[in-house]
């Protein structure tokens, strides 16, 4: 008789925790080479980002001077720079970026429709702008700008609606699925005694955290696991979390004591982890600052070796007689120094230099500067500074430096398009669906259903990248309009009506100066009967012109030529 197998009593959250850290271990040797790379542009680049001891309380080190082996900050600065640079291009807080519309073009017309989105737009930009949104961004350009990848956790909150949890590069792991599309990112990190139980309640603690609290230790840092990933054992229709599409899972790293803090389900993935460039299936992303870093390296030695060489004019080693060793040897400025047996020994005695030179450093400054130029490219400073480091010998006109900006973006076009898709489409549509099921959003209009919204950048960077293909339009109106000359049929061939509206839309022009077309053909309509009505009275003078002259001419027999036509005719009736 065989025996039945043994009873699992192993709990829901047990078994899903004892996943995590069997993932983590597999997570954990997929990425230690990346790990590497990382680890080198935080030290010769990026010295403030970067967390590679992530469940290791650190306090005491956190506070201390960082970079200090950085000779030259170049790079650092161009990857500031170019996070600025995407801030203000991209979600910039001082202007509009984005729009709101259905996928139907006859819904976006009607009234009702343009009022709910307007409407959902602004209370969408509020909560973007009252909470911690902008910051959450600028710490996220500068992660895709050095690692290449940046990871920001999106969760609901009571006070901003949407909380932003910024990442930086040592601290994640992340993992695609089969579309090559990242949904799954587990977070390692440290919280202290009081964050762990305002977070997650005092009963969901661990006896040891419990202890610490007691005892009042609020500032000792435990480490804590957070992991994100899709529910693969849910439930359709269940209560909580085991019904939900993802789910999202705290424990204290190493506690066994308490199988999880918490356990919590997401109508949708909660976190967003945008790439400068990925290559194949690869998880992580390379970033402009991996491909610099080659010219950082050799620019920190050049500026060694150039240091080197001014110091060693500057402080030459010396050479003094033997006798000298037991003395005391003023080097100073305006340092004496007494020297025995100096008048015997003539030019042998006292101090001197191993050997005098006056060294030409020119070519070493040259190389550095080529070194910094190299990286001032690479990090897409050139793009940025594009208009002041043009060449002011040569005058440029505002339309070449628009051609010249148009080519430099079209650089950057791969790498916007992947930022829209990988980073601000889910935070718009994470932030919408918590605002609608928070009832902070009016109640939809009937005809729009219950579809998705579609999104519309119109950021500087996305207007720019738009904008190149505004230049065909005009340069083939304006070769139409030159054929006029020879043939005025040739605009036949040309919906000018059309070609407004589809330049409007790649300029992002408010809609609210374009008239409706109902408007416009009423106009026109008006119009042409003005033409119409003017064109009778022009006549109608000529014609009364035409009669008074007639009236005016004697053609004798006591009658003018208009008394003789009008006789005519009346004979000849």
């Amino acid at each position: 008789m065989a025996r039945a197998a043994p009873a699992d009593d192993t709990s829901p959250e047990q078994k899903t925790r004892d996943e995590v850290d069997r993932l983590i271990v597999l997570m954990r040797m997929d990425r230690s080479s990346w790990r590497e790379t990382w680890r080198e542009i935080t030290w010769y680049i990026m010295p403030t980002r970067g967390r590679y001891n992530n469940l290791l309380p650190n306090q005491g080190s956190r506070g201390l001077p960082k970079g200090t082996q950085i000779v030259d900050r170049t790079a650092t600065k161009c990857v500031g720079d170019l996070a600025a640079f995407l801030m203000a291009g991209i979600t910039s807080p001082a202007r509009d970026w984005f729009q709101l519309s259905t996928n139907n073009d006859q819904l976006n017309d009607d009234p009702d429709v343009k009022q709910w989105l307007a409407t959902v737009q602004k209370r969408l930009q509020r909560v973007f702008a009252t909470g911690n949104f902008y910051n959450a961004m600028a710490q996220l350009y500068e992660e895709i700008a050095g690692f290449g990848t940046g990871a920001v956790i999106i969760q609901q909150d009571y006070e901003d609606v949407v909380r932003f949890y910024p990442l930086t590069a040592g601290e994640y792991f992340i993992m695609q699925n089969e579309r090559m599309e990242i949904d799954t990112l587990v977070r390692e990190y440290v919280q202290n005694v009081r964050q762990v139980v305002s977070k997650f309640g005092y009963e969901n603690c661990s006896p040891t955290v419990q202890g610490l609290y007691d005892s009042r230790q609020l500032t000792r840092e435990i480490p804590v696991v957070h992991a994100i990933m899709p529910n693969l054992d849910r439930v359709p229709g269940a209560i909580g979390w085991r019904g939900a599409p993802y789910i999202g899972v705290y424990y204290e790293y190493g506690n066994p004591s308490v199988p999880v803090l918490r356990v919590e389900g997401y109508p949708d993935k909660p976190f967003i982890c945008p790439r400068w460039h990925a290559v194949s299936n690869d998880a992580y992303g390379h970033g402009p600052a991996e491909d610099a870093l080659g010219d950082v390296k050799s620019l920190q030695l050049a500026q060694l070796r150039c240091a080197e060489v001014v110091d060693k004019f500057a402080r030459p080693p010396m050479q003094a007689d033997a006798a000298m060793q037991n003395g005391l040897v003023s080097l100073i400025p305006n340092g004496i120094n007494f020297i025995p047996g100096l008048n015997t020994m003539g030019n042998g005695a006292g101090l001197r230099p191993v050997y005098q030179t006056s060294p030409n450093i020119a070519p070493l400054v040259e190389r550095i500067q080529a070194f910094q130029e190299a990286i001032r490219v690479t990090l897409k400073n050139d793009l940025i500074l594009m208009v002041s480091q043009m060449d002011q010998a040569q005058p440029v006109t505002a339309a070449e430096i628009n051609v010249r900006q148009q080519e430099k973006l079209l650089a950057l076009g791969p790498v916007l398009e992947r930022f829209h898709n990988e980073a601000l489409n889910p935070i718009i549509n994470v932030t919408l669906g918590i605002m609608e099921r928070g009832g902070l959003l009016p109640v939809r209009p009937q005809q729009m259903g219950t579809g998705p919204l579609k999104v519309n950048y119109i950021s500087v960077l996305a207007q720019a990248q738009r904008a190149t293909e505004t230049t065909g339009i005009e340069q083939f109106v304006r070769f139409c309009g030159g054929l006029v000359s020879v043939d005025q049929s040739v605009m036949d061939n040309v919906d000018l009506d059309q070609a407004v509206d589809i330049y409007g839309n790649l300029l992002s022009i408010n809609q609210a100066i374009m008239r409706d077309p109902q408007a416009v053909a009423q106009m026109r309509q008006q119009r042409e009967y003005a033409q119409q009505q003017q064109a009778a009275a022009e006549q109608a003078q000529q014609m009364a012109a035409g009669a008074k002259n007639l009236s005016d001419t004697d053609v004798g027999g006591g009658q003018n030529a208009l008394q003789a036509i009008m006789s005519g005719i009346g004979g000849g009736g």
